[in-house]
């Protein structure tokens, strides 16, 4: 059975995205074969693609697709919790961006009837991440005063969305053309291009934020660290910083450099912490948090409590265009490919 996919062949731009076909192996013992309905593109798959994915990066060529929902089309001996035929969502890491996939079914989580493919897939990867990092990690309380920095993106609408679900103020860092975005979800835009984010900050709270929710990394966090109250947190979840102007050529080990010297300012204060976030070393430890925590997400999907920001559906072979797109930061939400 062929399996037409999108192959990344080798360090680089997003040329080196080619649209394949490779013959599909039978689902292994434990395995179900998913045929993919809607797949997510994410910053995950740029950091990969340039070879700058901090935790276990995949190995030259790789087909990315960080998130899927499909349907079930075969299962391997031993699966005992799906059926052929049962809609599902999985966080992947790798391989979503395909006809075809095929997954452990401890990765899979059912679908609630009704819900949208393309939606729904914009769940997973973002809303994970920042549930997660809201509940899981900086463990947030109502009334707290919160400052996203990428606020427009997959992630950043989707802490923006869960932070006023929470109970949350929150503040979003965007460029003036993207404020509409973060005001229509409830927040109060910064416009990190024009305004001095921390004295911004200071401005609108006398005292600082309760928690910092950073996405670049690098020097940002140092930046982030001043902006926090007392006994704020920082957690530091990215490296966006690397593909985005700060640094010559991308480099791994920069982006390990900062990570450790981001770490270094717990040493400064007992009161304010720096925290780390990687959602697959998340999900590898606390699995099932994962399955618990994604069920819950899609739940509120079904509920309508949540409704995620979706900014272009395309073919699969158009990913080359999707990965452009958020080369670019053009992107306000969440780009979907559809087999």
């Amino acid at each position: 059975m062929k399996n037409k996919c999108v192959l990344i062949n080798a360090k680089g731009d997003s040329k080196q995205l080619q649209l394949v076909e490779q013959d599909l192996p039978e689902p292994e013992f434990g395995q179900v074969r998913v045929k993919v309905l809607a797949a997510g593109v994410s910053s995950a798959d740029i950091l990969m693609r340039e070879g700058v994915y901090p935790v276990d990066p995949p190995s030259f060529p790789f087909i990315p697709g960080y998130d899927i929902v499909g349907m079930i089309d075969k299962c391997g001996d031993g699966v005992k919790k799906f059926q052929r035929g049962q809609k599902v969502a999985a966080l992947t890491k790798i391989g979503g961006c395909a006809e075809f996939i095929n997954l452990p079914e401890n990765d899979l989580v059912l679908m609630p009837p009704g819900l949208d493919n393309v939606e729904s897939v914009a769940i997973i990867l973002n809303y994970l991440t920042a549930y997660q990092i809201l509940y899981r990690v900086a463990k947030v309380k109502t009334g707290e005063k919160v400052l996203v920095y990428a606020a427009a993106g997959g992630v950043g609408t989707a802490f923006l969305q869960l932070g006023k679900l929470a109970g949350l103020d929150m503040f979003g860092t965007a460029s003036l053309a993207k404020h509409k975005t973060i005001t229509d979800l409830g927040g109060t835009p910064i416009d990190y291009k024009n305004e001095d984010v921390e004295e911004k900050i200071k401005s609108l709270t006398g005292d600082g934020v309760d928690v910092v929710l950073d996405s670049i990394g690098g020097e940002n966090c140092f930046r982030s660290y001043q902006t926090l109250g007392e006994k704020g947190r920082i957690v530091s979840f990215g490296a966006s910083f690397i593909l985005h102007g700060q640094a010559a050529e991308p480099d791994i080990q920069e982006v390990f450099f900062w990570w450790r010297a981001s770490l270094a300012l717990n040493l400064i204060s007992k009161s304010r912490k720096v925290l780390t976030y990687a959602i697959s070393t998340f999900k590898q430890e606390n699995h099932d948090w994962y399955l618990e925590d994604l069920e819950t997400l899609l739940n509120l999907l079904a509920e309508k409590k949540i409704q995620p920001v979706i900014y272009k559906t395309m073919n699969l072979s158009e990913a080359q265009e999707a990965h452009n797109l958020l080369d670019n930061r053009a992107a306000n939400g969440k780009i979907v490919l559809l087999p």
